[in-house]
């Protein structure tokens, strides 16, 4: 009969896992939270059909890692589980709705264009498109960089609270990769400053010898930074008025995925139609 089953135009029987029962009745927690506002200790344990002592040590481990937060007596999705779900939308539609722009982002500048998420304490590639001639830079997907010295990981850090920044970046003196790399924290809250100012962020050889970038953030639909679009050159053709024209073309584009992902910046609808609307419409 096994055999029988695997023969071509049948589909193989698929392989059925055992279940962790204290583990899927957790899992179940989140997902009746998910629907409401707010439960109680008691309506949770109608809702699940178990003893209010079952889950009650259900939601005090759920509560432990933050996937629960409990409010007047009411529990309720914690910011652990959001954060989890951002990590899913991260990888996911940022590659999908971002693809194509870039793409096109790529054949009118003709520098290697990179697209960054923040995971855990690094900045990681999740996709990239390599622009043309000889003069390219190519950083491997799914490589993971430092954020303070990378134009990706400033985007990233630039937008959250000092204290944030701090407990990313650790205590003591940060690792030097060239002479021109930024070691103490200090020296990057000072940077993250200018790159709040300017919209965009830079990486003048900071990382490694002879090769800068500059990158701009990638809003999700509540506003909050949630990746970042980066271009990189050889140090040679990144020069000062090349930056100065990046930058805000970036940040266009950068603004552009993000509308896409669903966030409204709030001059969205005072904004005339741009050259690069134009560009990258449907």
């Amino acid at each position: 009969m096994k055999e029988a089953s695997n023969r071509p135009g049948r589909k193989p029987t698929r392989e059925v896992l055992p279940v962790t029962r204290t583990l899927d009745r957790g899992l179940s927690v989140l997902q009746i939270l998910a629907k409401a506002p707010g439960l109680s200790l008691s309506e949770l344990s109608r809702e699940l059909d178990l003893s209010p002592s079952t889950v009650s040590r259900l939601l005090a481990t759920l509560s432990e890692r933050g996937f629960v937060a409990q409010e007047n007596g009411t529990f309720k999705i914690g910011l652990g589980a959001f954060e989890v779900g951002l990590a899913f939308s991260k990888h996911m539609r940022i590659d999908q709705v971002a693809g194509p722009i870039v793409q096109r982002l790529v054949h009118e500048i003709g520098d290697t264009v990179s697209l960054c998420i923040l995971e855990g304490k690094e900045v990681i590639y999740v996709d990239q498109y390599e622009g043309r001639g000889t003069a390219r830079t190519v950083m491997r997907i799914g490589s993971r960089q430092p954020l303070y010295c990378t134009a990706a990981g400033k985007v990233m850090l630039a937008w959250l609270w000092e204290e944030r920044v701090r407990d990313l970046l650790g205590d003591g003196a940060l690792v030097r990769y060239t002479e021109h790399t930024l070691t103490t924290t200090d020296q990057v809250l000072h940077e993250l400053e200018n790159v709040r100012k300017r919209g965009y962020a830079t990486d003048l050889q900071e990382l490694e010898n002879g090769v800068c970038c500059v990158a701009a953030p990638i809003r999700g639909r509540s506003g909050e930074v949630i990746g970042a679009i980066s271009a990189s050159a050889i140090e040679l053709r990144m020069t000062s008025d090349r930056i100065a024209f990046l930058g805000p073309e970036l940040a266009q584009v950068a603004n552009d995925i993000s509308h896409r992902l669903g966030w409204r910046s709030p001059d969205q609808g005072n904004r005339g139609h741009s050259e690069f609307n134009d560009i990258f419409s449907d």
